[in-house]
């Protein structure tokens, strides 16, 4: 609440102090710096622009305008200045001789005033106190003790939040020991809850852990039981796996030398075609990656044929002992039938086999075919591929070269047109700057005019400035604002701040010299 009072407050002072001045667009440059810099800072850097190319001089329209309308805005608003001023004054002398000749009439007791005159005289000199006090307010001196006032509640505000900001921490703090506190109990809470929980848990693991062993101890009974049959098994069948064996070696056997004759025929097609293709390296190393590819999926075929083979073999094996258990199990009449349906199976899985040999063989000559059809388009396209770029080639270097004749073309139209508008802006440039030092010499000559009128008003100024600020300090200290809030405005010298602003105005500088050709 105290900070949003001294904010509504603030925010009616600065309602009341800054009023319109009038309807042209003159602003106080004093509120923002030292005017003297400004000036400066334009007279170096038109100085700039001239020196900026050696003998030419680059400047925008923009900036034409600006230096032109610059000259005007100074002595309207010396001008203004001047009017309030004498305003000012002429309404303090009659505001006077109407109080002199009032007090000489009723002395004299010429007419005695009746209420109505008395009334209609306080709203006159209430009126013209307004007026007074309006005027004042829109001095430059008035306007930065205003700031200097607004700058002070500001901080004030500010002290306050910051005092507001250290007791809601206060109580932030508290809050958070209060809630550790309750949170440390019903962690406790919870540590001792896990504690029964844990020895609940070991409790039941234990019990479980006595109903697992006996567990295993039968299913220890139940493995050697299983290794016993299978030892049996594997005797009986150790004579049929060599027989197998001997037969699977000999299928290696021929496996390999038809791989490597299938080998040598592939290298001796890579031969042939590495001594057809030496001029197109990059498509021999593709070949030979597709070669190594083919080599590497055919190894992989074989390897997955083997691996069925071995599920032919273990199938055979599984085959021949499940007929050999039943044939140790039945010793009636349907053991020869049996062996009938094991023969008929076995020669079903030989079938099956030969069958599966011939998809194989059909496959790799597929793939053979169509490896060599894909050589083949392989080497076409890229002798197409080489053509064209051949004529790509041959287009890009000639649409360069048409490219190139038009940009010299137009870099030389370019260069002409560049030439021109230098030598027409540096005309223009040096028109300016001539304006701009006769304006300067003119502004100088006024001012000096001016130093004897502001001489005899200072004075009189620097004592109004006083008592405003006498008024200035009462009112932020009946608002509650600290005194070192108010100490800038009660030493700053105001008057001494207002003599700066005009000096500032006046150019001290010779202007910028024109560019010689």
């Amino acid at each position: 609440m105290p900070s949003s009072t001294s904010s509504a407050g603030s925010h009616k002072s600065s309602k009341s102090t800054y009023r319109k001045i009038s309807d042209k667009p003159v602003v106080d440059e004093t509120l923002f710096g030292n005017s003297s810099k400004k000036s400066s800072s334009n007279n170096a850097g038109i100085g700039d622009k001239v020196k900026r190319k050696g003998d030419t001089v680059v400047i925008t329209t923009a900036e034409f305008a600006s230096l032109k309308e610059k000259s005007v805005p100074i002595e309207k608003q010396r001008e203004l200045e001047r009017k309030q001023r004498e305003e000012s004054q002429e309404a303090k002398e009659r505001k006077e001789r109407m109080k002199q000749l009032d007090k000489e009439k009723i002395l004299k007791g010429e007419r005695k005033m009746s209420d109505l005159d008395i009334e209609n005289q306080e709203k006159q000199l209430m009126m013209l106190e307004k007026a007074v006090s309006q005027m004042d307010e829109n001095l430059d001196e008035v306007k930065r003790m205003n700031s200097m006032a607004l700058y002070s509640q500001c901080v004030t505000i500010r002290d306050k939040q910051l005092e507001e900001k250290q007791r809601i921490l206060k109580e932030k703090q508290e809050a958070e020991r209060l809630q550790d506190e309750a949170m440390e109990l019903e962690r406790l809470k919870a540590i001792k809850m896990y504690e029964q929980r844990e020895k609940k848990r070991q409790e039941d693991r234990r019990n479980g852990a006595l109903i697992i062993k006996e567990q295993m101890k039968e299913r220890e009974k139940e493995r050697l039981r299983e290794l016993e049959l299978k030892r049996q098994e594997q005797e009986a069948m150790l004579s049929h796996m060599q027989n197998m064996k001997a037969e699977d070696v000999k299928e290696a056997e021929e496996k390999r030398k038809q791989e490597k004759q299938l080998m040598e025929e592939i290298a001796l097609a890579n031969a042939e075609q590495i001594q057809l293709k030496r001029r197109l390296k990059l498509a021999e190393m593709e070949e030979d990656r597709q070669i190594a590819e083919y080599l590497a999926e055919k190894e992989r075929k074989e390897q997955e044929f083997a691996r069925q083979q071995e599920q032919l073999k273990a199938e055979k094996e599984r085959e021949v002992a499940r007929l050999r258990a039943m044939q140790e199990k039945a010793q009636d009449k349907q053991s020869e039938i049996d062996a009938l349906r094991a023969k008929r199976a076995q020669e079903a899985l030989e079938r099956e086999y030969r069958r599966k040999e011939r998809e194989n063989e059909e496959k790799r000559v597929k793939m053979n075919q169509e490896l060599h059809q894909a050589r083949q388009k392989q080497k076409y396209e890229k002798e197409l591929k080489i053509a064209e770029l051949a004529r790509e080639d041959r287009d890009g270097f000639n649409s360069v070269v048409e490219h190139q004749k038009k940009v010299e073309e137009l870099e030389k139209l370019k260069s002409e047109e560049e030439k021109k508008r230098k030598k027409e802006t540096q005309q223009q440039v040096l028109h300016q700057i001539e304006s701009i030092k006769e304006s300067k010499e003119r502004q100088r000559r006024e001012y000096l005019e001016e130093g004897e009128l502001l001489k005899r008003k200072m004075e009189l100024e620097r004592k109004k400035v006083e008592l405003l600020r006498k008024k200035k300090l009462h009112e932020l200290l009946e608002t509650g604002i600290p005194e070192k809030y108010t100490g800038k405005i009660a030493t700053t010298d105001f008057t001494i701040e207002k003599l700066r602003s005009p000096l500032g105005d006046v150019p001290t500088a010779k202007p910028a010299a024109p560019a010689k050709k």
